[in-house]
């Protein structure tokens, strides 16, 4: 056997060189020191073998992105090396140490190697199996520095037992924290790494990585109608998550519904197309029934994208005011759901009084289209407004709105408002109030706010409106449940 006690090797000894030297040692064929094999093969790793696996470990890191690091937190425990290794790839400003009691010897050995004031080393000793105390450790540390616009914290759970790692991990996912870990090539025998085989591994926060936190929260905007924001996070978690078909899914169908809130018909049609080819997607299959009602929605948003500005009044748009009004109210905005609720019964008496007359608008009424005498219809109107308005109209209205829409109507006695419940001038006295209590609005004429009890009273008009309509006009289908295909998906 053959026996040296020379501490100091040649520089120009290569890593391999050094590895093979490490071998006999361990094997007890060549000695390094005093005491067992093993024992001298340690001391002789740290003293010989730990620059050059260094610089070989940077060599293997150079393509790992860094950024500069506020603080490494690393575990260790009987070996310090990977403790040093992850110190000099990352280079961070402060160092924390989490280690067990039987671990002091090793924590005196990464000071030595490492040479850092106590201003930049903070070492923390404690029960390895207390994750408590391991996450408590890690928050203390991970609060920024007062002078960091932006604290950057990577926790390294490569050394330290087991239950030490797992501990940090979560830790890691539940301060959104990245993780680091030194991989290598182990060598059974010596049951160490091979020098010269460790590579930094970043793994971002494992929330991040999975998507599980993240998708939870947007689909906690996306409940919202939150839309925007919903779309955003969606976006960003199909960049990153391990499985991403979902995140897109969700994304392209936010992206749709944010336009239609908005009525940006522009933006909505190009956004309806990704989705409908998003259906498609074999990565994520949405239930039956959620591909069915997404389906029927992208086929009523064409007819809203698809007509010429011209011919835009519509049934689908007065149903698509009364959707939105609903969305609106069950969100709680209830000056929005009011404006659209008195869009809807708008449409519905204005396209009513243009199916009585083929061509007449209300914007430029002919009434010669009505096929009434002139003169009586004037009387009856003139009649109607002074019930209701307590004066006499000069002449009919022209252009018609909302109220003069429900007075022609009255007088001619639509059955639309037999259906509705406007058969009386106490009727129309009472909805000319809703009516003016509802122009007090901040997104109408005023500056008050619609309170619940207004926006509910408006959503039953509009309800029973857009009932009367679609029985006069469309008596082969029944409304409400084309309203239910419409709402909008809650979880998909």
């Amino acid at each position: 056997m053959a026996t040296q006690n020379n501490y100091c090797l040649s520089s120009m000894s290569s890593l391999p060189e050094l590895s093979a030297r490490l071998q006999r040692i361990f094997r007890g064929q060549e000695q390094y020191g005093d005491g067992p094999p093993a024992e001298q093969a340690r001391r002789f790793r740290l003293e010989q073998l730990l620059e050059p696996t260094i610089e070989q470990a940077k060599r293997n890191s150079a393509d790992i992105p860094r950024e500069p690091i506020d603080l490494l937190v690393s575990l260790s425990g009987f070996s310090p090396e990977t403790t040093i290794l992850a110190f000099e790839l990352l280079r961070p400003r402060r160092l924390m140490i989490i280690a067990s009691e039987e671990a002091r010897t090793s924590v005196d050995i990464i000071q030595r190697a490492l040479k850092l004031p106590l201003s930049r080393l903070d070492v923390r000793y404690t029960d390895p199996v207390d994750p408590r105390r391991i996450y408590q450790f890690i928050k203390e540390a991970a609060q920024p520095f007062p002078e960091a616009e932006e604290f950057k914290a990577v926790i390294d759970i490569t050394g330290g037992k087991k239950v030490m790692s797992a501990s940090a991990a979560l830790a890691a996912a539940q301060l959104d924290l990245a993780l680091c870990y030194i991989n290598s090539t182990f060598d059974p025998e010596m049951r160490l790494s091979i020098p010269g085989t460790e590579r930094l591994v970043i793994v971002p926060n494992p929330t991040t990585l999975f998507g599980d936190r993240e998708m939870e929260a947007a689909l906690v905007a996306f409940r919202h109608g939150a839309y925007a924001a919903a779309q955003a996070r969606f976006a960003e978690i199909a960049e990153t998550a391990y499985e991403p078909a979902r995140a897109r899914f969700l994304r392209d169908l936010a992206s749709v519904y944010e336009s239609w809130c908005d009525l940006n018909l522009e933006t909505l049609q190009s956004r309806a197309q990704v989705m409908r080819e998003r259906l498609s997607d074999p990565g994520y299959s949405v239930t039956p029934t959620v591909a069915k009602r997404v389906r029927d929605q992208l086929v009523f948003l064409d007819t809203l994208t698809g007509a010429p500005r011209t011919e835009r009044e519509s049934p689908s748009f007065l149903l698509n005011f009364y959707l939105l009004g609903q969305h609106y109210r069950g969100l709680g905005r209830h000056d929005f759901a009011a404006l659209l609720y008195y869009r809807t019964i708008e449409s519905c008496f204005a396209q009513r009084l243009a199916r009585l007359a083929p061509g007449f608008r209300t914007a430029t009424p002919d009434y010669r289209l009505l096929g009434r005498d002139q003169g009586d219809l004037r009387a009856r109107y003139r009649a109607a407004t002074e019930a209701v308005h307590g004066t006499e109209a000069a002449a009919l209205p022209a252009p018609i709105g909302l109220m003069e829409a429900v007075l022609l109507l009255f007088v001619l006695n639509d059955p639309l408002f037999r259906k509705i419940g406007l058969t009386s001038e106490k009727a129309l006295r009472h909805f000319k109030g809703q009516l003016t209590a509802r122009n007090k609005s901040v997104l109408a004429h005023g500056t008050e706010t619609i309170d619940e009890s207004l926006s509910n009273e408006l959503g039953g008009l509009a309800t029973r409106s857009v009932r009367a309509f679609w029985a006069l006009d469309f008596a082969d289908e029944n409304v409400d449940d084309r309203i239910a295909t419409l709402k909008f998906v809650v979880d998909p």
